[in-house]
């Protein structure tokens, strides 16, 4: 396959919930590790703007979330637009691989930040 032929992988954000570390939502499942960094784009329109490229650590996950340790408690709420019209969606993207610690050998998590897919 040619390089143009995959694209990067990237989540749609849903929701965020503010706190000492911060819950991402997705509308679907996730491919993102524990101990994995994740960097997130937030644009103007959703509010909570000092998240925009920031990266994480996933320290807690579910199928659709994932929790990373970014203190948010100061920063602004996450909001849905009333119109999405010529809105950036809000998304996360690995960033850099982590450890697995749970692994019987440590590794490397790689798997996630190459995980490109063909378009067709």
């Amino acid at each position: 396959m040619n390089q143009h032929e995959f694209v990067p992988f990237v989540m749609v954000i849903s929701n965020i919930t503010k706190g000492q570390n911060t819950l991402v939502q997705f509308p679907s499942a996730h491919n993102f590790f524990l101990n994995e960094i994740v960097s997130f784009r937030v644009s103007k329109p959703y509010g909570m703007t000092q998240l925009n490229r920031q990266s994480g650590k996933v320290i807690a996950l579910t199928t659709n979330s994932i929790t990373v340790d970014i203190d948010s408690l100061g920063y602004y709420s996450f909001i849905v637009p009333g119109s999405l019209l010529g809105t950036t969606p809000p998304c996360a993207v690995p960033s850099a691989s982590g450890i697995d610690f749970l692994s019987n050998v440590p590794t490397v998590i790689l798997s996630d930040s190459f995980d490109n897919r063909p378009t067709s």
